[in-house]
């Protein structure tokens, strides 16, 4: 892989695609050639028990969120060259572990969610260091963060439960605070969440109902729900040039393509099971899909609503990240739950200790996929 491949600017794939038609292939730039289909460019093991990833524009790097083994307390945040996938620096976080990741790259900040302890870390992406770490009251459920990044904000959703309700924490990125909690309106188990800078709003999906929400940044509150078109209605991406949103719905192993305007389904795309992350490239050509049960990668053309592949990865797909310059996905592959131990037979003793799990030589690994 060169280097000039990665620094170039990505090719507007929505452009080609208009000019050619859903049912064509796409044109090189270069008369004669064509473009190659989607493949996975290489796999890399990282870390221990990956979730989500982000590129960073400043740092040069993507980083991924690394949680350790059970019970290990070593959880990290490490930061991968964009071409080798190598390791060139880590966050050491111990028991504090990261689960959600996102990038404001204008300000070169890592944001992470603690989903265990509930807490917001604003991480300076440069250096790898915690710049601050925010809570706001207990045991919030947090899970996927967006940023705004010109306005310095950054939005994370809490999923509730237990008597605690689904909450967004809006965060002041530049002052390091939280400066508010909504929760008016948005029942149903917050989890994925889209921005949509133009009209200062969010669409959130609720798990638990599997219904889309459209909140209102300026009203601080859910205003207007609507069917997912799914099961499992998990994650979300909004394409301001369409006004359409793409949600990923786990049990059914869909994406449904929805007018944000009127909340009707558009089409539902059979992707994977467990479809998971949803990530759509700087231009809104292509989706991609992490489909977690599936192991693969499913790359959607968003003119034509088509499925042109999908992509084996690893064996736990989580979170595809996309990097804006040389339009490359970065795929995070969380590797299989190893058994716990058995328990002892009451009045047993000395009982022999469990084997380890196998490797999992697929799992626990970030892929590069060229679009």
């Amino acid at each position: 892989m060169s280097p000039s491949s990665l620094n170039h600017p990505a090719v507007s794939r929505r452009h080609l695609f208009a000019l050619l038609g859903a049912g064509a292939g796409i044109a090189a730039m270069r008369p004669g050639a064509a473009i190659a289909a989607p493949t996975v460019d290489r796999s890399v093991k990282v870390g221990a028990a990956l979730y989500e990833l982000a590129v960073n524009t400043a740092s040069n790097l993507v980083h991924v969120a690394a949680v350790g083994g059970r019970g290990a307390n070593a959880a990290k945040i490490i930061g991968l060259d964009l071409r080798t996938l190598e390791t060139r620096a880590i966050l050491e976080l111990g028991e504090d572990a990261a689960f959600g990741m996102a990038s404001n790259n204008r300000r070169g900040l890592l944001l992470a969610t603690g989903t265990r302890n509930g807490a917001f870390k604003i991480i300076d992406a440069r250096t790898s260091t915690l710049r601050a770490k925010l809570t706001h009251g207990e045991n919030a459920h947090l899970r996927e963060v967006v940023a705004d990044e010109a306005r310095d904000r950054a939005f994370a959703t809490s999923f509730g439960g237990r008597g605690r309700p689904s909450a967004i924490w809006v965060v002041d990125t530049a002052g390091d605070r939280i400066t508010n909690v909504i929760s008016e309106g948005i029942e149903g188990g917050i989890t994925g969440l889209s921005f949509d800078a133009a009209n200062d709003r969010l669409f959130v999906t609720a798990l638990t109902t599997n219904e889309v929400v459209e909140v209102s940044l300026t009203r601080n509150a859910g205003v207007r729900r609507f069917a997912s078109g799914g099961e499992g209605s998990i994650n979300i991406a909004f394409d301001p040039a369409s006004g359409r949103l793409f949600c990923a719905n786990q049990r059914s192993g869909t994406v449904t393509v929805l007018n944000a305007t009127s909340g009707e389904v558009i089409k539902s795309i059979e992707t994977g099971a467990g479809a998971l992350g949803v990530t759509l490239s700087a231009d809104g050509g292509i989706c991609t899909v992490a489909n977690r049960g599936a192991g693969t990668v499913s790359v959607i053309e968003t003119r034509g609503l088509t499925v042109v592949a999908n992509l084996a990865t690893g064996t736990h797909p989580n979170t595809v990240s996309i990097d804006p310059r040389s339009g490359l996905a970065y795929v995070s592959n969380k590797a299989r739950m190893p058994p716990r131990p058995p328990r002892p037979a009451p009045g047993a003793a000395g009982q022999p200790a469990a084997a380890p799990p196998p490797p999992d030589p697929n799992g626990d690994t970030v892929s590069i996929i060229r679009l």
